[in-house]
């Protein structure tokens, strides 16, 4: 925590994100991933927040993998996190998609998802291929498996968000419709 007007520190209280309340975790740069199991401060003054986030990159390989696998179309925001978990600029990421950079530039900042059909499934393939993630290259191995994979995504989604809770040693992610 970062403050000119006083020390967090000083004033910060201690909390544990729980299924009850938890931490929004905004660093992600996707607005609907909340997690549980983690510590975390709050400035009884400003209100700012800053979490003890164990095993950052597994938590963000966990992300991808529950956005990559869900049954619900992929919106702008995370199509964007994609592209940055694979270290890839805008323009060679719209190359790959067959885009123009302005159109990538308008999918990602579209929160309603937006991308053809066919160009996100191709996105959900070649995900695990550039990315290498063995857990999700093992989808693609098997043939029905991942026919199965492609004919569950729904163009009709509920709006989600993105659980990760920690259990001391890994991070288990879903996606879970939002509450009504």
């Amino acid at each position: 925590m970062d403050c000119t007007t006083h020390a967090c520190e000083e004033t910060a209280i201690e909390r544990l994100a729980t299924a009850n309340a938890p931490y929004h975790y905004v660093n992600s740069g996707l607005p609907n991933v909340y997690l549980t199991g983690v510590k975390y401060r709050v400035c009884a003054e400003c209100q700012k927040q800053e979490a003890d986030i164990p095993a950052l990159r597994q938590l963000l390989e966990s992300i991808a993998r529950a956005i990559v696998g869900k049954p619900s179309k992929i919106n702008g925001p995370e199509i964007k996190f994609l592209r940055k978990r694979l270290q890839r600029k805008q323009a060679q990421f719209a190359t790959v998609l067959s885009l123009t950079p302005q159109r990538l530039s308008t999918l990602e900042n579209n929160p309603e998802p937006e991308m053809d059909e066919v160009r996100e499934k191709f996105l959900r393939t070649i995900y695990p291929i550039l990315s290498e993630d063995a857990k999700l290259l093992e989808t693609l191995e098997d043939r029905a498996e991942y026919e199965r994979w492609m004919a569950s995504i729904s163009e009709a989604g509920e709006r989600e968000i993105i659980v990760a809770t920690w259990n001391k040693r890994k991070w288990k992610v879903s996606t879970e419709p939002i509450a009504a």
